[in-house]
């Protein structure tokens, strides 16, 4: 399975645990432990650790701009097309909308004054009020990638920051059972769990080891018993070379949310009319605007486009 197609997965396990939740249902649960959405994003993130590390290896002066590029010319078309789509089915008047929809787009444009709110929108779902609830996980890989290059993608450095996140998440998921209840400790517990992924994806980039099979395996069969602590090693381990003909794992997730409202609205929403509404808005997003955003990538005619 290669970094693509991993990805790929990855995103459906998002849009397919969002199915329960979004149309009223408890969440499905691996083993009755792992949510399978909490599964999807972490292996995004590890695997966003191991392959930005190399890219900033490979050029540090160039790093901040290529991430840019991979993140928001398919981010703000996702959120112009959602206003813009959203903007026939608003029960608020255009004077109340479109000023709104400008500044949604705006703000989750720049990753960190983040909205999840459009007015006359998915008032009446089963979570209400929320456009796009994944938009939080993309201002923190974003942080991420900004740590990375202040220490400079150092080993010690990247081992002594997963260590902490390994801490403070082992700490939090013990101390704090009910962390997701408090805005504050629901920060320091997904920050700290997606921030032992990616950093332990870059560790492992950092010291050029590659994980043997039979420990992917064993990390498999030791997730349900130690959870993301096993992930690093199953997911790298497992990861074999290749690519496919169109990376759809992006458009999967930054369109997936408000394409499963808009179904649950209409009582549509199951796990095939998901997968099956959103990959051409994927599709479109790759072939588009994220493939052609690529290309402005510094280096990119002289070296393989980098899609990490």
């Amino acid at each position: 399975m290669n970094f693509d197609l991993m990805r790929l997965v990855a995103a459906l396990l998002v849009v397919v645990s969002h199915t329960w939740p979004l149309s009223g249902q408890p969440p499905l649960r691996i083993m009755g432990v792992e949510d399978m959405g909490a599964l999807g994003v972490s292996i995004f993130f590890v695997i966003s650790g191991y392959l930005v590390t190399g890219s900033y290896q490979r050029d540090p002066r160039t790093y901040l701009v290529k991430r840019l590029l991979r993140i928001e010319p398919g981010l703000i078309a996702s959120l112009v097309v959602t206003v813009v789509l959203l903007g026939f089915f608003t029960t608020a008047p255009a004077g109340e909308y479109w000023p709104r929809a400008a500044l949604y787009v705006l703000r989750n444009a720049l990753l960190y004054p983040a909205t999840y709110e459009l007015p006359g929108v998915f008032e009446t779902v089963p979570v209400p009020n929320v456009v796009n609830g994944v938009l939080w996980t993309l201002r923190l890989e974003f942080t991420f990638y900004l740590i990375l290059m202040l220490i400079r993608a150092r080993l010690a450095l990247v081992l002594t920051l997963g260590a902490g996140c390994a801490a403070v998440w082992l700490y939090m998921t013990f101390a704090y059972p009910d962390w997701a209840q408090d805005r504050v400790t629901r920060i320091a517990y997904l920050g700290a769990r997606n921030g032992l992924l990616f950093f332990a994806g870059s560790a492992l980039f950092l010291a050029r080891w590659k994980t043997p099979l039979w420990l992917a395996g064993v990390s498999v069969v030791a997730f349900p018993l130690i959870g993301p602590l096993a992930l690093p090693t199953a997911v790298l381990g497992l990861v074999r070379p290749g690519k496919l003909p169109a990376d759809l794992s992006y458009g999967v997730y930054i369109y997936a949310f408000p394409v499963q409202q808009m179904l649950a609205a209409y009582g549509r929403l199951d796990v095939l009319t998901s997968v099956l509404c959103v990959l051409p808005f994927a599709a479109v997003s790759w072939f588009l605007v994220e493939r052609p955003a690529m290309k402005w990538k510094p280096g990119a005619r002289q070296l393989q486009v980098d899609t990490s």
